[in-house]
């Protein structure tokens, strides 16, 4: 017989330990929300976190990614996950994925209806004793990811706290040493017209996306140089949301060795202009974590894949792993070095890791 969406939500429900992560407490199947989505299983983790499992027996549709975008919408990231199980999902759209922080399963179609008709005449509260779950059955399990999905920025030093535009003397620095302040120099209003002054002050505009990153929370990937890809915007890909971002930066004339984080903060989300391709990444006004004096080193924490050459090279961000995050978090709550509210938020962080 061909196995039913149904009949697979049964195996998933029963087995939910096995084929999607242990200690998850059923809530409900097909769990109706207020704005009338429907959840095949809603569970909650062993940390509290609403788990929406959504199950499929095809591969996935262009309708089926809207709704578990919608899913993901419908909640604060923290609070919920959004689970797809599925017999097939492509590369891209598991990249997609990952991007947003939806998590996902693959599994056997032919694996789980054999097992399917192995238990389905034995009743539900006996079943788990009889029987064990084949190996088989997941093909690509819930704890397999490609990336971690937390990022680290690389943004030019400012010296009035990367809420407005930079000294003289620091613009005039920038000028001669950065990309970018090089070719707004030219300009009649470069970020030295006072015009920017009005404009930042009323959350109208600002030269860069640099001088206001405290104030904005956000950042862009950047662009390509070059004949092959000039000026062509880049794409944070295997960033995800829910996520950490680390704004890095290094004061005039320092070494590469001395940049430091200013701000971590979690990603909450990503917008794409069309019309030009820029991403701009922003993260949560309500948490994050900032840090006085430029004293907490980047490079103590983070290194190149290839090399242990200390040099960041190309490009405005890198990828970074959890384990780093968990260590910069860990030092942050153990030497105690900022105040009791940001101590409280790297303890919040933690957690989610």
């Amino acid at each position: 017989m061909n196995l039913t969406e149904k009949q697979i939500e049964d195996v998933f429900e029963i087995f939910h330990s096995e084929l999607i992560e242990e200690n998850l407490k059923l809530i409900k199947r097909q769990h109706i929300f207020d704005n009338r989505l429907r959840a095949d299983l809603l569970f909650e983790d062993e940390k509290g976190i609403t788990v929406i499992v959504e199950l499929k027996k095809t591969p996935i549709s262009r309708e089926d990614i809207g709704q578990l975008l919608e899913y993901h919408g419908m909640f604060e990231t923290p609070k919920t996950r959004v689970i797809l199980a599925s017999p097939f999902i492509p590369e891209t759209i598991r990249k997609s994925f990952e991007h947003f922080g939806i998590e996902y399963i693959q599994f056997s179609l032919t694996d789980i209806q054999d097992f399917y008709n192995k238990i389905m005449d034995i009743p539900k509260e006996k079943v788990k004793n009889q029987v064990e779950v084949p190996k088989t059955i997941l093909t690509r399990p819930l704890n397999e990811k490609l990336i971690d999905g937390n990022i680290a920025f690389k943004i030019t030093y400012n010296d009035e706290e990367w809420q407005n535009v930079c000294s003289k003397d620091v613009a005039e620095y920038n000028f001669k040493h950065r990309t970018w302040c090089k070719i707004q120099s030219t300009r009649e209003e470069n970020c030295q017209n006072p015009i920017w002054n009005e404009l930042i002050s009323k959350n109208q505009g600002a030269p860069c996306y640099d001088c206001v990153s405290l104030k904005t929370l956000s950042f862009t990937p950047g662009h390509f140089h070059g004949e092959k890809h000039n000026n062509e915007p880049k794409r944070c890909l295997n960033a995800k949301k829910g996520k950490f971002a680390l704004f890095t930066s290094k004061e005039p004339g320092a070494t590469e060795m001395d940049r430091f984080v200013f701000l971590i903060g979690q990603i909450s989300d990503f917008d794409l202009d069309e019309e030009v391709g820029t991403e701009r990444i922003g993260c949560d006004f309500e948490k994050f974590i900032y840090f006085p004096n430029n004293y907490f080193k980047f490079w103590k924490y983070f290194r190149n894949l290839n090399t242990e050459r200390i040099a960041w090279n190309t490009g405005l961000f890198r990828y970074v792993d959890d384990k780093t995050i968990r260590l910069m978090l860990e030092d942050i709550i153990k030497e105690s070095k900022l105040d009791k509210e940001d101590v409280e938020t790297a303890k919040l962080y933690l957690e989610m890791i």
